[in-house]
């Protein structure tokens, strides 16, 4: 399910996403980094295409050609915090 990453509402896959495209429920940009399926924190310029630009306001819109809108990856990591807190329950004990 796509998904803005500011409130997590739903948009519609089919939506063409320019730059100064809002999100429909919180009209946050979802032109921006973190609404990307590329943006990955800890990869250089925490990007996995490996832009050249540094674009240092993540949450703005930006102007890359990449972006790509990505998945709502809520539960992915809810299922990541338990399993770390059940690794780490199990070696402590």
């Amino acid at each position: 399910m796509k998904a803005c990453h500011h409130c997590h509402g739903q948009v519609d896959a089919l939506l063409i996403i320019g730059t100064h495209t809002l999100c429909p429920t919180c009209e946050k940009p979802l032109h921006s980094c973190y609404n990307c399926r590329f943006y990955s924190p800890g990869s250089y310029h925490d990007c996995l295409e490996g832009v050249e630009e540094l674009i240092v306001e993540k949450k703005e819109a930006n102007f890359c050609d990449f972006f790509m809108l990505g998945e709502d990856n809520r539960e992915e990591s809810r299922k990541k915090a338990e399993a770390k807190t059940r690794a780490e329950a199990f070696f402590t004990t």
